[in-house]
């Protein structure tokens, strides 16, 4: 039900499956909404990676996860991100990147350039289970990357 003179995200039930989500996973700490919960668009989780991936990792990191899904084509970001390190990978669709096709796995280091690559996209899969999917590989995707 929408209130008056307050904007209803269209993704609100989405972000609370996520954030929910998240708050149940053990390692995944202050999970939260931002810019806050009443105007929510992402959620947000610190990680703590020896709870999380059940090793020591070295840093801590944080979980951003963000849909828009009320344009004419749908908006998202997964990103793990490691402030100490400055570095981090996710999956984007957006519009930034078009030569990548709808959807891009893009990895950020602190001393090399940001490097993309066509990301795999599903036309009619639902946004929860995209994130579904692409949370459950970021351990192995971890254990790929040659930080």
């Amino acid at each position: 039900m929408a209130i008056f003179g307050v904007w209803t995200p269209v993704e609100r039930k989405l972000l609370e499956r996520v954030h929910d989500r998240l708050a149940g996973t053990g390692g995944c700490t202050s999970v939260r909404y931002a810019p806050s919960r009443i105007d929510a668009n992402e959620v947000l989780a610190d990680v703590d990676p020896v709870v999380f991936l059940g090793r020591d990792y070295g840093a801590d990191a944080r979980i951003r996860v963000e849909f828009d899904l009320s344009g004419d084509s749908p908006h998202y970001w997964i990103q793990w991100w490691e402030p100490e390190r400055e570095r981090g990978f996710g999956w984007h669709c957006d519009e930034t990147e078009p030569e990548y096709g709808p959807v891009h796995f893009q990895v950020e280091y602190p001393d090399r350039p940001t490097e993309r690559e066509k990301a795999a996209y599903i036309e009619d899969e639902h946004p929860y289970r995209t994130f579904e999917r692409h949370f459950a590989s970021i351990e192995s995707t971890i254990d790929e990357l040659s930080w």
